[in-house]
């Protein structure tokens, strides 16, 4: 696995139904993460961008607002309330939302994935994406999350199948998700994780016949987000009868975690992000900025 910076951790928050829940703890609640876009009006500064936090849509389903636990500079957390007629859900149905988040750079611990680093199919292509390609993710560890402050925790995996083919979501959800198939232990608590992956070392043949393989890596290489934890996949394991080991006859099973993590695609992402409504939304923000400044010069 790649060396994971301290500053990644700082992507991460987390999310509670309520404030009282955030304050104190409590176990309900999923994983989010802070995106960024760049600003586009060619007379900003390249380094302005608008912040998002993401998550899954099931994770907000029902809620009148949700709590967002994010660490402070100074130390200790700040807990932000997102009603939820200021998240954007996808207009396909898909298992992503993304809000503006209301923070202050200059209080609250932060960091963002740039959209830059969103895995597309063409930089899979360029880098050779496979399964077998490790990945990592970080989130909400519900029963060891960090009382006085957020810890995110990382888990790594292997990329298992790429088709991204449809898995259904019922009954949570009604929805058929398109879905990357990874080998890593998610659990309850994880769901709206980002998903990292980076490129793995390999073995290229000899440019001279019979000569030794080449195994070619990269050390430090680039890190893409691969896209968003929605959960993982459940084996059912039917209840035997102790004298016979026949299942019993009600049907009655036991569900168990198949260490199969199921991602959205990171190109989802990038299409939310792209909608009319964001987009109109970021240019009218862009539009606010840079008034002013005109009007000044033209004084």
């Amino acid at each position: 696995m790649p060396h994971i910076p301290n500053e990644w951790l700082d992507a991460v928050v987390y999310l509670y139904p309520t404030e009282e829940d955030a304050r104190r703890g409590a176990r309900a609640g999923a994983t989010a993460f802070i995106v960024n876009v760049p600003a586009e009006d060619a007379r900003l500064p390249r380094n302005v961008a608008h912040h998002y936090v993401v998550t899954n849509v099931h994770a907000i389903d029902g809620r009148a607002s949700l709590a967002v636990r994010i660490n402070l500079l100074a130390g200790g957390f700040d807990v932000l309330t997102i009603p939820s007629t200021a998240w954007v859900t996808h207009p396909n149905g898909d298992d992503l939302a993304a809000a503006s988040l209301p923070f202050d750079p200059a209080r609250h611990r932060h960091a963002a994935v740039n959209r830059s680093m969103m895995l597309t199919q063409e930089l899979r292509d360029h880098w050779g994406f496979s399964p077998g390609d490790e990945v990592f993710f970080i989130g909400r560890y519900v029963d060891h999350e960090g009382k006085a402050h957020n810890v995110p925790t990382v888990r790594s995996g292997i990329v298992s199948a790429f088709p991204a083919e449809p898995i259904s979501q019922r009954p949570g959800r009604d929805h058929d998700q398109e879905t990357i198939l990874v080998e890593a232990r998610s659990l309850s608590g994880y769901s709206g994780s980002p998903v990292f992956i980076t490129p793995s070392p390999y073995i290229d043949k000899s440019p001279e016949p019979g000569g030794p393989p080449i195994v070619r890596g990269v050390t430090g290489g680039p890190c893409f987000l691969l896209g968003i934890d929605w959960g993982h996949h459940s084996w059912r394991e039917p209840v035997r009868d102790r004298l016979t080991g026949r299942p019993l006859s009600d049907g009655s099973f036991v569900s168990g975690n198949s260490g199969m993590m199921l991602v959205v695609p990171a190109t989802k992402l990038i299409s939310l992000l792209d909608t009319q409504q964001l987009v109109e939304i970021r240019q009218a923000a862009e539009q606010l900025i840079v008034q002013p400044a005109v009007e000044g010069e033209e004084a």
